[in-house]
């Protein structure tokens, strides 16, 4: 199997995968450059409307192919020899087929990246070959006609160059396209159009029998967040790229790749591996270092819940990076200082003191759930989680003064401000929220429930560690922060010994394991028998006809807490419905496969293998290590681990019957 190459040689089924660069992203297709499908295309940090939507920019990439006025993919019983191929290692997404045109044969050899060494650049390289001489005309365009939110600017086509310029409707982000195109035999003659919301080249070829044509199409992209003169510089950059050409280009693109993968993590299992690699792959496209976006679940890859960041980045998307890729990484934490001032505004609005993140938040960092509240406040917790960890995992004492300090401090004023004092017994509680496991309200019609284990057992996390964040600083806190951390309630069932999910849970299916994820991530203290019970409980609560990926994600890595070595090895084949053909994307839900690419659950992939298989646990301390491989896998290798200013090497594997590693510290 090969664990690099993602290949397939059927046109059905195919979910699409995307090639993105963590600036722009784009939805393959099964033609190659998305000219016969509506493929997807989106800009990071670019949002639109009132609740703040990701734009889905104009569609840019096709290559349309005719012979008599008919296309390839008119007639999918046509198309022989169909191989696609998603390159992991250069990030390059290969296509061949030969199409049984009217005419005759037509071979085609397609290669598309979207370059990591430029942000701003994504090329194509479109080869055809006719079997006889044919008149073949080829169409490439830039067209806003379905969008709706954007208003076109401007612009035009000349010789070899399209250009379009448009901008959003309420944030007046502008946002431009230059595609040049270089064909190699010159075309005979080329069509130039432009409309309202389109601009078009098209290209007519006397094709000789057997001789290969190649069009090369390199396309920019600039926005008004980038540049004063987007155009301009679009223009520019079009020019340089014809200038190096499309192997120059590959190439630069290529090595900064060879850089991603020299941070590989190696098990000497095909399937993983493969999987491993993909998650890698589909995480990294959707973000760059120097950013400060953050990652929606999606990431760059679709729209789904409107582009929003949400806790998954937080507290899913960050751990599975930060010790891997720390550089990036840092666009999630940074995201949250950048926005601080905007959860401190909606705090305000709300009668609460501090920081309250909102549950959907967007470029301003305003809540964009709809009707501008949400009551999933443990994404409060969550974002200071995060914060704590970056601290943790980074060492960066400048950010942490300027930044995670400041959140940790200001999202404690919130809970603060938040819990409510029963005086009856003693206890501080926190009421009317949504609980991480969402089918209370979903499923089972409650609009909010009291003392979610896990809202309050965060909150009481976020409290205690501000206190610690405080006298490291200096800083003199309020001496209601040490009660509220003592008598912080948590849900607790005397019979059973085991924690509640909320006050009044009555032991009915979840959609995901609130209690279980105050084991991990969260490391919320217990006693030992308490969580093996709790593991016991819960393990079998998830609802199986929905299937969220949530479950394996925590599950395995629980398990492998507790030493449960045959449940974590049982789990992890759980993914096995998830991953989908032929390019290992991950679903949400088993209910349907409707949300793809979810990058979330690709996370929770990976935290299997980091800090639950490998045992891998950051405190304040250091790395604590302490594996427990599945019965599948005999050892991993983690080419390049990032702590605290050092790089590490780390080898886990089966000796004599034990698991056992061997940390070396890179120089």
């Amino acid at each position: 199997m090969d664990t690099w190459r993602l290949k397939t040689n059927a046109l059905e089924p195919y979910y699409f995968s995307y090639l993105g660069n963590g600036y722009i992203g784009i939805q393959t297709s099964k033609d190659g450059t998305g000219a016969y499908f509506n493929v997807r295309s989106f800009i990071a940090g670019v949002y639109d409307g009132e609740y703040e939507k990701l734009v889905e920019i104009p569609k840019w990439s096709g290559i349309s192919f005719f012979i008599s006025d008919k296309h390839p993919f008119s007639d999918l019983v046509k198309i022989k020899n169909y191989e696609q191929i998603l390159d992991l290692k250069k990030a390059v997404l290969l296509t061949k087929y030969t199409w049984l045109s009217p005419k005759g044969p037509v071979d085609f050899n397609i290669r598309f990246f979207v370059s990591r060494a430029d942000p701003h650049v994504a090329a194509i390289s479109y080869s055809f070959t006719p079997h006889q001489s044919i008149e073949a005309v080829l169409e490439t365009s830039l067209n806003a006609l379905f969008a709706e939110n954007l208003r076109v600017i401007g612009g035009g086509a000349e010789r070899d160059t399209i250009w379009l310029e448009v901008e959003t409707s309420l944030s007046k982000v502008r946002i431009v396209e230059v595609s040049k195109i270089v064909c190699e035999p010159e075309p005979c003659a080329v069509e130039e159009t432009f409309e309202e919301k389109f601009s078009r080249l098209k290209l007519v070829f006397e094709s000789e029998g057997n001789k290969s044509y190649c069009v090369r199409k390199y396309t920019v992209f600039y926005t008004s967040l980038d540049s004063e003169k987007s155009l301009e510089d679009a223009l520019r950059k079009a020019e340089e790229c014809e200038t190096k050409g499309y192997e120059k280009l590959f190439g630069d693109h290529c090595r900064e790749w060879e850089k991603i993968w020299e941070r590989d993590v190696e098990v000497d299992d095909p399937v993983v591996q493969r999987r491993i690699r993909a998650c890698i792959y589909h995480l990294v496209s959707s973000v760059r270092e120097g950013q400060d976006h953050s990652i929606p679940p999606m990431g760059l890859s679709n729209d789904g819940w409107g582009g929003h960041i949400f806790w998954d980045a937080d507290f899913f998307m960050f751990p599975a990076l930060i010790l891997l890729y720390p550089e990036l990484a840092k666009s999630i934490v940074a995201y949250r200082c950048r926005t601080l001032e905007a959860a401190k505004e909606h705090a305000r609005k709300h009668g609460y003191d501090g920081a309250w993140y909102g549950w959907q938040t967007a470029s301003s960092g305003k809540e964009v759930s709809r009707g501008g509240y949400s009551d999933e406040i443990h994404i409060v917790g969550d974002v200071a989680w995060a914060q704590w960890f970056y601290h943790l995992a980074v060492g960066d004492e400048e950010y942490f003064r300027k930044c995670a300090a400041p959140i940790i401090i200001e999202t404690a004023k919130f809970w603060a401000s938040r819990v409510t004092y029963n005086a009856e017994k003693d206890r501080y509680e926190i009421l009317k929220v949504v609980p991480p496991d969402e089918s209370v309200c979903e499923k089972w019609g409650k609009a909010t429930v009291d003392n979610s284990a896990f809202t309050n057992a965060i909150a009481q996390w976020n409290i205690k560690t501000a206190l610690k964040v405080c006298e490291r600083l200096g800083i003199k806190y309020p001496e209601k922060w040490i009660k509220i951390a003592e008598k912080m309630y948590i849900p607790f069932n005397e019979e059973k010994n085991i924690i509640l999910e909320y006050d009044g849970y009555d032991g009915h299916s979840i959609k995901q394991p609130d209690v279980l994820e105050m084991i991990f991530p969260l490391e919320y203290p217990m006693p030992r028998e308490v969580a093996e019970n709790n593991f016991k409980y819960y393990i079998d609560k998830p609802d199986k006809e929905l299937g969220h990926s949530f479950c394996p994600s925590i599950h395995v890595v629980v398990a492998c807490r507790l030493g449960k070595r045959k449940e974590a090895s049982k789990i992890f084949k759980e993914w096995d419905s998830f991953f989908l053909p032929p390019f290992e994307v991950v679903r949400e839900i088993l209910y349907h496969d409707k949300g793809i690419i979810f990058l979330t659950g690709i996370a929770g992939y990976l935290m299997n293998i980091i800090y639950g298989f490998a045992g891998i646990k950051v405190t304040e301390k250091g790395l604590e290590i302490k594996p427990l491989l599945p019965e599948n896998i005999s050892r991993i290798v983690f080419k390049k681990l990032f702590l605290r200013g050092k790089t590490y090497r780390l080898i886990v594997e089966k000796r004599n019957g034990r698991d056992v590693y061997e940390l070396q510290e890179l120089k």
